[in-house]
């Protein structure tokens, strides 16, 4: 059985390897500033920003695919915090209809993961 370290560590570092594509171009850049943006406006205001749009698609491509990564992992069966988000979209649409202790869990979560995935992704 693995312990949530040893989880976290894995997913952070999945997405760290993935392809610059999956994780977009300025993901290295934007892995720094994703904590202090949570911790400041909470996770609920994070999301939003990454998921605005322009005329071509996410004006964020590189802080939706961190908060693509972080759906995945919340959803993953050894963390199982939410269900069905693989995704940064349905992970604020699961999010906004849930009670508090669900965003508490989630933000708490996602923090941890943020500690292993900053220190794995380099800027590209």
């Amino acid at each position: 059985m693995k312990n949530l370290a040893q989880v976290r560590a894995a997913s952070a570092l999945n997405f760290a390897t993935s392809p610059v594509e999956k994780r977009g171009k300025d993901g290295g850049d934007a892995i720094k500033k994703v904590p202090p943006m949570i911790a400041a406006n909470g996770l609920l205001a994070a999301l939003a920003f990454s998921l605005e749009a322009r005329k071509e698609g996410l004006q964020r491509a590189g802080y939706a695919a961190i908060f693509d990564a972080i759906a995945s992992h919340l959803q993953s069966p050894e963390i199982l915090i939410t269900n069905g988000t693989n995704n940064a979209t349905a992970l604020l649409n699961h999010l906004v209809k849930t009670d508090s202790q669900i965003l508490k869990l989630a933000t708490a979560e996602a923090m941890e993961w943020l500690s292993y995935a900053r220190r794995f992704v380099r800027p590209e």
